[in-house]
């Protein structure tokens, strides 16, 4: 009898789990732009020039998409690359999922019913700018990202919503680094005339 509740418990337990999302694994698509911009010093501030506050995915996903897809990151400053953001909508997804759960004791979760399907819509702006603070290129795009929280097909709350911003990010850098590899080769003029930081 103390065999087989075991088994039953490790059987739910194995049957109502999450998809698995590491955020170690956090990634940008490698797509690098051919010539790449001269050597930028990289920030991060708001549109709203207000108080800028980050987390380390957005962090590490400015980080590798400027030093693996948009400029050399070895050699002398030539100016900055700044990125802004503004998070246009966010949604948490959880109605009409919550009430039928809810109406349904929670049952529907165990056959893998999404319990919410957090969105993201977020404006990402790059602006180029020369070593005398001199702006020389700005570029923006709209970027989207939507998940799943639920058992068997989804992710956990928590990685949902982390996952959700982090693909919207990634959406608008896919967006923005076209118009930047248009456009390199004045930036590098504009960058190498005004001289280095």
């Amino acid at each position: 009898m103390k065999n087989s509740t075991t088994i039953l418990i490790l059987s739910i337990l194995l049957l109502t789990s999450c998809k698995a999302w590491d955020p170690a694994l956090l990634d940008v698509q490698k797509d690098p732009i051919n010539p790449k911009l001269l050597t930028l010093e990289r920030r991060i501030q708001d549109l709203a020039n207000t108080t800028v506050t980050t987390n380390d995915d957005e962090l590490k996903l400015f980080t590798k998409e400027v030093e693996e897809n948009l400029i050399d990151p070895y050699g002398d400053k030539y100016g900055y690359l700044v990125m802004k953001r503004n998070i246009i909508e966010m949604k948490m997804g959880l109605m009409p999922w919550i009430l039928i759960n809810g109406i349904l004791l929670q049952t529907p979760l165990l056959f893998g019913v999404p319990y919410g399907k957090p969105s993201y819509v977020i404006e990402v702006e790059f602006r180029v700018m020369d070593s005398n603070n001199k702006l020389i290129g700005k570029y923006s795009a709209i970027g989207r990202g939507k998940n799943t929280i639920a058992a068997y097909h989804g992710y956990s709350a928590g990685a949902a919503y982390r996952k959700t911003y982090a693909d919207a990010l990634t959406d608008a850098f896919n967006k923005i680094r076209p118009e930047i590899r248009n456009d390199v080769e004045r930036l590098n003029r504009s960058l190498k005339e005004a001289g280095k930081l």
